[in-house]
């Protein structure tokens, strides 16, 4: 079995425009009117529900945002859409001081600002020997949405839960260059054969050139020599690696560690075992052990 190697992914949000009808109406029906609307506490990739307070909300109304989509009208309790209070569901797929555009009868109804922080991971890692900690990951969403999604999709199914880091590269020198995981559950021997890796969903497509580096403290997506191969796993760049921005294509980087740089350090000097001829890591990579291990990973923001 060929060993994963690293990647990066990349995709612009784009404006979405939903249509969502009420009852029906036509072209002898009042307009719809919006005399006040919000929108819920917005927090990247969840949903978030938009409230119209008005009348004639059962005609036609279109929703569009740069930092949402999917709209859907809820049609049924608690939010029960009405003629006088329409309510609208989206997942949230932009950063920043956004507004999701409410037009009915051919004129715009109303504007719901909407304000979405920065996306965060809080990652919680062990080793059972001196590796202990929390890594504060910040994602970049602008630069690498669909690598973005995709991270953030394992971690709130809790895929990353009880999995090893399971190959510290290393150069011919034997440096460092990067610690790899997601992939494989805890735990592993270096005396063991190649595990099965945990059952993935379908994978991402490359987004790299869009203004990110594979440098030092940095998270990118691991695959294999294919572009558009990453499903699960990735790496924490150890040491400024720029030439994987290109090399064989490029690996996309989706992350930096803000807080826990330290960690990821005491990652890299981790005791770990060369001798892994059954594990199937090629020279002069070696396994961690005792295995670091993700003992939970969470969207903190």
């Amino acid at each position: 079995m060929k060993h994963p190697h690293f990647l990066w992914i990349s995709l612009a949000a784009a404006a979405v425009m939903v249509a969502c009808g009420g009852g029906g109406g036509d072209a002898g029906s009042p307009p719809p009117t919006v005399s006040a609307s919000t929108a819920s506490s917005a927090r990247y990739s969840d949903s978030m529900l938009i409230t119209l307070v008005g009348s004639n909300l059962d005609q036609p109304l279109t929703l569009s945002s740069t930092g949402c989509r999917n709209f859907v009208r809820s049609t049924t309790a608690p939010n029960l859409s009405t003629a006088t209070a329409a309510y609208y569901t989206c997942t949230v797929s932009g950063v920043g001081n956004l507004a999701v555009t409410v037009a009915g009868g051919g004129v715009t109804a109303a504007t719901v600002p909407f304000t979405v922080a920065v996306p965060q991971v809080s990652m919680l890692l062990s080793n059972g020997a001196g590796v202990a900690g929390t890594l504060l990951i910040t994602l970049h969403p602008q630069q690498a949405p669909l690598t973005v999604d995709n991270f953030l999709a394992y971690v709130k199914s809790g895929f990353y839960n009880g999995t090893a880091f399971h190959r510290h590269a290393r150069f011919d020198n034997l440096s460092t260059f990067v610690m790899q995981g997601g992939g494989y559950a805890a735990p592993l021997s270096s005396g063991t054969r190649y595990p099965a890796a945990k059952a993935t969903i379908a994978p991402v497509a490359l987004e790299v050139g869009r203004g990110l580096s594979n440098l030092r403290y940095t998270l990118a997506m691991a695959r294999l020599d294919a572009p558009n191969t990453a499903t699960s796993e990735f790496f924490f760049n150890t040491v400024d690696n720029p030439a994987l921005d290109t090399a064989n294509g490029g690996y996309a980087v989706f992350g930096t560690v803000v807080t826990g740089t330290t960690l990821v350090d005491a990652m890299a000097a981790a005791p770990c075992n060369f001798s892994n001829s059954n594990f199937n890591l090629g020279s002069p990579d070696c396994l961690p052990e005792p295995n670091i291990v993700i003992a939970g990973a969470t969207q903190t923001r």
